[in-house]
């Protein structure tokens, strides 16, 4: 059989489209088999994405439009439209996924005659099964008018439903047309259903669990949601009638395939093997006019944020916030004294509260007088290595190469979604030794984890909780790792290096009792939180303040060609200060305490009083930053973009690494610009204040 089954040049996509929307829409036939593949593969992923289904022949015109596809004849559906993306046909979103996704959701195998195989039953079913499916299947339902429009319309725009209603006679018709009935016969359609089912039934006759053997891939995936429409399984994405409203004829096949060894291996594959679909309820809601002009406010007052901070150093080096009932300190200096008396001004009174609601108390949450401090954090030094930097160096800028060099073709790429994201939550699994159940997954834990402990200032109840959860969830998967890992060491196996797995094995050595499994889980989670959405936003702004200084771009572009990492730290350290990730840190000051620095002018900070060392307005001191005005990528400063003192990010020099190169990566791109639109504006898309999306466009080139 021909393998037509190419990757990755049979993508079939469209370059001249615009979509500024967080979460992505699918667009397909609300009974479409090959439709439901490509929803699979979606709900496999744990991807949220818009369910836009739409009726038989009037989802033709639409995937058309979408598409720009000339022939009206010639569906083109479904259609996946993303940020930097539109893809269309059900082979290419599979494709799409097998390039970007989790190497444990691929469907393809590895192994080259496991491959050939899977590739063969899958251009089966979705080409010759296929066809004599959707020849019956429509033959039988067009002959029973209420029937064929009670299903065609479920689920699907109104406008769809009238026009059904209006014209169903000549869409009944056009749909005759598209799938030849008239020149097929029901009984030659039935004699090859059954000749597929029986390949099936003698495939599945040695008792393996799926059809290439003990992996679901994509051939398995292909047959079940093809055939859907002849077994009517309940979890189907999109939409099947039910056994009691068929034709008698088609009702009595129906009957007949589930009995076979065939159908059952369907009815099974959905029940055990087909993902939940995302509730549409969880999509944010689209800004409306006033949401889109408080955007253009923000960013319009985000572009004099550098003069605030510095004025704020020059004429407030302490300033009170009555209302807020909280303090700044503003001056360097004085930022500097604060955040070394790290026995005056605390955090525990800031963090530690909401560490231990998530059940993942950590270190950083911890004064020096807590003994705790010093041993846990000596504990999670003592796994990292001289050469770990290398390390994730080297992961970070193959991985991400790799991103780069797929995305190539579409002359648009998504830096979070696309790039950042994956790369880091991958990152996780390679040097912190925990690999994510999916991408969203993990996003959703590290975003209401981060958010209740850095920004949840108001004390939301439920931004809270929806932390507690996370954390709970997190908690689980990280100690049925932690007991897989010592069952391996257990069966004389070799564990992969990495932190966790580095952790697991100090632990069982002696003066180590007290290392039980939440004390590895909890550091562990705790080092995770901070990364991913810090590292995500810092990239985006870094791009942000480059993307808005053309000059100095020009350098960065350069250094980036040149890969010197140290010259493009100084690009990444420079941009965060004028755009910082976070402008300072909280600290809680228990009794009066008296502030100095290098002048003769004393700062009172009365008892029991929050203090903001706005690190950012620090850095704008002339002092410490001389020229501060002026973007300097080769300054020999002391940067507080990760905090200052005992609590500054522990994650500062894995910080520096993954920014840098993915920043790198991406100024790499040939004549790299903003997109236009909300996604390429600022730092992009958001959620809350998280970027979720930002685009950059960019001229086709050779990768390298």
């Amino acid at each position: 059989m021909i393998d037509r089954y190419s990757y990755p040049d049979s993508i079939k996509f469209r370059k001249d489209f615009s979509y500024d929307k967080v979460v992505p829409t699918f667009v397909s036939n609300n009974i479409g088999g090959t439709d439901e593949i490509a929803r699979w593969v979606l709900d496999l992923n744990d991807t949220l994405y818009k369910d836009e289904q739409h009726a038989p022949y009037l989802y033709t015109a639409i995937a058309n439009r979408l598409t720009g596809n000339k022939n009206p004849g010639n569906s083109q559906s479904p259609v996946l439209i993303k940020t930097d993306g539109l893809i269309y046909t059900a082979n290419s979103v599979l494709q799409y996924y097998e390039q970007h996704c989790l190497s444990s959701k691929k469907l393809l195998p590895e192994e080259p005659a496991t491959k050939k195989e899977v590739l063969d039953l899958y251009n089966l079913f979705t080409n010759e099964f296929e066809d004599h499916v959707n020849k019956y299947v429509y033959s039988q339902l067009l002959a029973h008018p209420p029937i064929a429009r009670r299903l065609f319309t479920k689920g699907v725009p109104i406008n769809e439903k009238l026009t059904y209603s209006i014209k169903y006679a000549s869409i009944s018709g056009a749909l005759s047309k598209e799938y030849q009935l008239n020149e097929s016969k029901p009984g030659e359609c039935i004699a090859f259903i059954r000749k597929i089912f029986e390949h099936v039934n003698e495939r599945l006759s040695d008792g393996r669990k799926y059809l290439a053997g003990s992996a679901l891939t994509m051939a398995d995936i292909a047959f079940a949601s093809v055939a859907a429409p002849l077994i009517l399984p309940e979890e189907f994405g999109g939409v099947v009638p039910r056994i009691q409203q068929l034709p008698e004829e088609y009702r009595k096949l129906v009957i007949e395939l589930r009995e076979t060894r065939a159908g059952q291996f369907i009815l099974d594959l959905y029940q055990e093997d087909r993902p939940h679909k995302r509730s549409q309820y969880n999509i944010p809601k689209e800004p409306n006019i006033l949401g889109l002009i408080a955007e253009k406010l923000k960013l319009s007052l985000s572009a004099g944020k550098s003069n605030i901070f510095y004025f704020l150093q020059k004429r407030y080096p302490v300033l009170r916030l009555g209302p807020l009932k909280l303090m700044t300190v503003n001056k360097f200096d004085l930022v500097v004294e604060l955040l070394s008396r790290d026995l005056d001004f605390t955090v525990e009174e800031i963090n530690s509260k909401k560490m231990a609601d998530q059940k993942g108390a950590f270190f950083l949450g911890w004064d020096r007088n807590n003994p705790q401090f010093d041993r846990e954090r000596n504990l999670v030094r003592s796994v990292t290595q001289k050469d770990d930097l290398e390390l994730i160096r080297s992961f970070v800028r193959t991985t991400a190469d790799e991103i780069i060099a797929n995305a190539q073709d579409y002359g648009k790429l998504d830096v979070a979604d696309t790039l950042s994201y994956p790369v880091l939550i991958r990152l996780l699994d390679f040097y912190f030794g925990v690999p994510s159940p999916s991408e969203d997954k993990m996003k959703r834990w590290c975003r209401a984890l981060f958010f209740d402990l850095f920004l949840n200032f108001m004390n939301n109840a439920t931004k809270h909780q929806k932390a507690v959860d996370a954390s709970l969830e997190r908690k689980e998967w990280i100690l049925e790792l932690i007991e897989d890992r010592k069952q391996a060491l257990k069966d004389g196996k070799t564990l992969p290096d990495n932190i966790l797995n580095r952790l697991i094995i100090l632990q069982q050595q002696p003066g180590n009792e007290w290392v039980d499994d939440d004390v590895l889980q909890r550091n562990l989670g705790g080092l995770l939180t901070g990364i991913l959405e810090t590292t995500n936003k810092s990239v985006m702004l870094v791009l942000d303040e480059l993307l808005n200084r053309p000059e100095i771009l020009k350098g960065a572009v350069k250094v980036a060609g040149e890969r010197d990492m140290k010259k493009m730290y100084g690009y990444v350290a420079e941009a965060l200060r004028f755009n910082p990730a976070q402008p300072g840190v909280i600290r809680f000051s228990e009794n009066k305490q008296v502030l100095k620095g290098k002048g003769d002018k004393t700062y009172t900070i009365p008892a029991k009083t929050k203090v903001l060392a706005l690190t950012a307005a620090a850095m704008f001191d002339p002092e410490a930053f001389p020229d501060p005005k002026k973007f300097n990528p080769q300054r020999d400063a002391v940067y507080m973009n990760y905090g200052y003192g005992l609590h500054e990010c522990y994650g500062k020099y894995i910080n520096a690494v993954t920014i840098s190169e993915l920043v790198a990566a991406v100024l790499r791109l040939k004549n790299v610009r903003r997109v236009a639109g909300r996604a390429g504006a600022g730092t992009g898309l958001k959620q809350g204040p998280f970027p979720t999306n930002f685009v950059v466009a960019f001229d086709q080139d050779d990768f390298e």
